[in-house]
């Protein structure tokens, strides 16, 4: 059981927060009143409780000089925190609710369980994978290397390799979570990580193409000019897989290996065709590449959407409907172009 510690510090204006919180859902709640006439609360809860609990802490709060509220993940405790068993309530024939967090509700009236971690812990995971700094551009350049040495012995344990050191989950992930909160300060940073990253990859790989003798027959290469609707499954299923083990807390390492099957290999494959000469088996791997981009990000989206991923405040909601609806758009219609050109290969 994974848990979350809540903890809230309530202004001396506002000391009783504790007292319209719902109880129902916590591990343990415990109180600390301070100096100042304030008090402290802190609450031990399960992951996927949190963002209920620290709505309800917000919406109270917000706005109040001195409110802070911090979330902390939390390893064990002892004793042992057991999970509530509920009674299992007859299903009334009415189709489920909606939570505040916008998932819906279930028909057991388990309101406030989200099935994943907060947005707000999402959030800041994914602002510091999306920071474009040396170790996100070492890793690219070393992957990139790796890959291609892997592709070009045509051994496919070395492209393995390489993508467990690829660092391409965090751009891609932030680019779906941006388009689904309608976050465009979010969005720019992912996309310039992620264009910078694909350039650092795709440059890099012409050279080596350059130098290095590319056998094109190559196993490890040519499956990669080879497009199908298989692919566009391929692509949706590694986004569906990456952005909802992200949203349960899985350790990116073991993600991102995913992610990075889809993206890195293509791409290498395509600066490496174009470094040979080989234009038209380059054209085909690039056709994979972005297939895979766009089939990523489409699915990240809609897996987002469905976990009830959303905006909480109204000018957070005002920029989502404004933004997010015409760039969920634009994917599908460049998945549509996408199915198109595969069509006509």
């Amino acid at each position: 059981m994974a848990l979350r510690l809540i903890e809230i510090y309530c202004p001396p204006e506002k000391p009783d927060i504790d007292e319209s919180l719902d109880r129902e859902n916590m591990v343990d709640m415990w109180l600390e009143k301070n100096e100042d006439g304030g008090k402290t609360i802190r609450v031990l809860c399960e992951v996927e409780y949190s963002e209920g609990i620290m709505s309800q802490a917000s919406d109270i709060g917000e706005g109040y000089d001195k409110f802070r509220l911090v979330l902390l993940a939390v390893e064990a405790t002892i004793p042992k925190a057991e999970e509530k068993e509920k009674e299992d309530e007859e299903e009334s024939g009415s189709h489920p609710g909606v939570r505040p967090s916008g998932y819906p509700a279930s028909i057991n009236g388990d309101e406030d369980k989200v099935h994943r971690i907060s947005t707000v812990e999402m959030y800041e995971d994914v602002k510091e994978m999306v920071d474009l700094s040396g170790v996100y551009l070492t890793l690219t350049a070393m992957s990139t290397v790796v890959a291609a040495t892997g592709m070009l012995r045509d051994n496919p344990a070395i492209v393995i390799g390489a993508m467990v050191i690829a660092p391409l989950l965090g751009p891609n992930v932030g680019l779906s979570l941006a388009t689904t909160l309608g976050d465009q300060k979010l969005l720019k940073r992912s996309l310039k990580s992620l264009s910078v990253g694909f350039f650092l990859a795709f440059i890099l790989s012409i050279l080596l193409g350059f130098i290095l003798e590319v056998a094109v027959d190559a196993r490890e290469l040519i499956t990669r000019t080879e497009v199908s609707y298989g692919d566009i499954a391929l692509g949706i299923a590694a986004g569906i897989a990456g952005v909802l083990s992200f949203t349960r807390g899985i350790s990116a390492a073991v993600i991102g290996v995913m992610v990075a099957v889809a993206l890195l290999p293509p791409l290498v494959a395509t600066g490496l065709f174009i470094g040979a000469g080989e234009y038209e088996l380059a054209r085909r791997a690039g056709i994979l590449t972005f297939t895979y981009v766009i089939c990523f990000n489409l699915a990240g989206i809609l897996t987002l959407l469905t976990q009830g991923v959303t905006p909480k405040s109204w000018r957070e909601k005002r920029e989502e409907t404004k933004f997010s609806p015409y760039a969920i758009v634009l994917w599908v219609v460049l998945l549509a172009v996408m199915a198109g050109v595969i069509y006509l290969q």
